[in-house]
């Protein structure tokens, strides 16, 4: 009996090190904030003044969460119908033994190794109005004039921002699927495809057919990872808009704004109660998407 139990103690003693670590760095604030969701503190000095669950009553009817919350939304519909198709198309393509693809992938995966901060800057000068030499204005005025360009972050209309940033999010992450994508891929046979040939399939009936179905998992596992991504998005959005640009509120995420009550406003309490509330909402839809992907898996083999 002692021998065993004894690789397994081992294996609890050498996880530890990652226990201990993510106790301290993910438990342990997720238990702060919502210790401080109970209460109305500034963040600095001791004084708190416990309000129970009235933050959690003032967020639900808060005009500006369900804005950011919307907008949250937004991010995640277009994520998934714009990042995964692309990158599985992508992947496609590059796994067909093109000259090149080696490189093609680097460079589609170059986006996900660059530093936020960098991706930000670039894209805002991307988006820079015409008298600024923004890239893409510029562009366009050359092509077909000045009536062509727009502010794309704002500056005219308020609602072109928002999505202006999501395809800077965008265009970040199609790498990320994309190696996701062709792992997945490499993984299938060869043998299956080339039976579906002898069988007389077309190449769109082998993909449709053989590849897809064999890449559900791949697709659930990227899909979830954009879901609960787009959910908690915080970094370029805040750097290339604060959330606001020139109108409040236009690119706002609930992270954006957690950051703003929490750092700017003073509102430790009240931000920590937004932090409680997004942790609940993107662990909800997480397993919610989880379930019903597993249940449609199962359904799918039975028939």
């Amino acid at each position: 009996m002692r021998r065993k139990w004894e690789p397994a103690g081992a294996a609890y003693l050498f996880l530890l090190p990652a226990l201990a670590v993510y106790a301290l760095w993910v438990l342990l604030p997720m238990g702060q904030s919502l210790y401080y969701s109970l209460f109305a503190w500034s963040g600095v000095g001791e004084h708190k003044t416990y309000v129970g669950l009235a933050n959690f009553r003032a967020l639900v009817q808060d005009a500006v969460f369900w804005q950011a919350l919307g907008h949250n939304a937004i991010l995640l519909i277009m994520s998934l119908l714009l990042q995964l198709p692309l990158a599985f198309l992508l992947a496609v393509v590059f796994t067909r033994g093109l000259r090149g693809e080696g490189l093609f992938r680097t460079v589609s995966f170059a986006p996900m190794v660059m530093p936020t901060v960098a991706i930000a800057v670039l894209w805002t000068f991307i988006y820079a109005p015409l008298e600024a030499h923004g890239l893409l204005n510029s562009a366009l005025a050359a092509w077909g004039g000045e009536g062509w360009t727009h502010g794309w972050l704002g500056e005219s209309d308020p609602d072109l921002s928002l999505w202006a940033v999501i395809v800077t999010v965008c265009w970040r992450y199609v790498g990320f699927h994309l190696v996701l994508f062709t792992a997945g891929i490499q993984t299938i046979p060869e043998e299956l495809h080339e039976a579906a040939r002898l069988d007389g399939a077309t190449e769109g009936q082998v993909l449709r057919y053989v590849t897809i179905p064999l890449l559900a998992r791949v697709a659930t596992i990227s899909a979830t990872l954009s879901l609960v991504g787009s959910l908690k998005y915080f970094d370029i959005i805040y750097v290339m808009t604060r959330g606001d640009g020139p109108y409040p509120h236009a690119t706002e995420l609930v992270a954006t704004y957690m950051y703003k009550l929490a750092f700017d406003q003073q509102r430790m309490g009240y931000g920590s109660a937004v932090a409680v509330a997004l942790f609940g909402i993107s662990l909800a839809v997480a397993i919610a998407f989880s379930a019903g992907m597993a249940r449609r898996a199962e359904a799918s083999v039975g028939g």
